[in-house]
């Protein structure tokens, strides 16, 4: 139980802490910078080596995640492209149906997003592999998921760790930065020529 008499220690120092010398600006920078190294150093490279293999083996490969987190496996979905596989954004309109040979990669930061694990159901129910990117390794979906890369911004408690920034902002960045590691790493092993994948860029902008 809470003590209402005292109140609860602050994962977040206060502004005046964080700003340095030399102004906000740079000082957001670094804080950013130090946190994004640091948890991007703790992934585990075995499970990020069993996602560049199930991207491979994959006919084709879902991405599904929602608000910001949607946002990074989007730009994912875009580059797999470029590396020529077959991606789809789950929830578009020219999605076609997924299947047993398939890949649903799912980003979530709590695991728990009630839209993201119906569809990630769904994609079980069809066959589908799932893998997981969350910061939440005790929840519904990295219990439903195949693969799971833990990007640990949430403590053991489940509560944010002591991030500066708002919660789940470095969640969404370093699950942007981890999928771009990907793109590099898949282009490295199996011999990518980025001018092919320049030739994948759309060209209807």
């Amino acid at each position: 139980m809470v003590d209402q008499q005292k109140p609860p220690e602050t994962v977040v120092p206060p502004a005046e802490a964080a700003v340095g010398v030399d102004g906000p600006y740079p000082s957001a920078r670094r804080i950013i910078i130090r946190e994004l190294d640091a948890l991007l150093s703790r992934v585990d490279d075995e499970a990020s080596a069993a996602f560049v293999t199930a991207f491979r083996d994959a006919a084709r490969i879902f991405v599904v995640g929602a608000g910001r987190s949607k946002l990074s496996a989007e730009g994912f979905a875009m580059r797999l492209t470029h590396l020529g596989l077959r991606a789809h954004v789950a929830g578009d309109a020219t999605t076609p149906a997924i299947g047993p040979d398939d890949l649903l990669l799912v980003c979530s930061g709590s695991g728990e997003t009630p839209t993201v694990m119906a569809m990630t159901e769904n994609a079980a129910r069809a066959g589908a592999r799932i893998a997981l990117v969350t910061a939440n390794t005790d929840s519904c979906l990295a219990r439903r998921a195949d693969l799971v890369v833990h990007l640990a911004e949430y403590s053991q408690d489940h509560e944010p760790d002591r991030s500066t920034q708002f919660v789940g902002t470095l969640f969404e960045q370093g699950a942007l930065l981890f999928f771009d590691s990907l793109v590099l790493a898949y282009q490295w092993m199996y011999e990518v020529d980025p001018r092919d994948m320049l030739a994948a860029h759309t060209n209807l902008e």
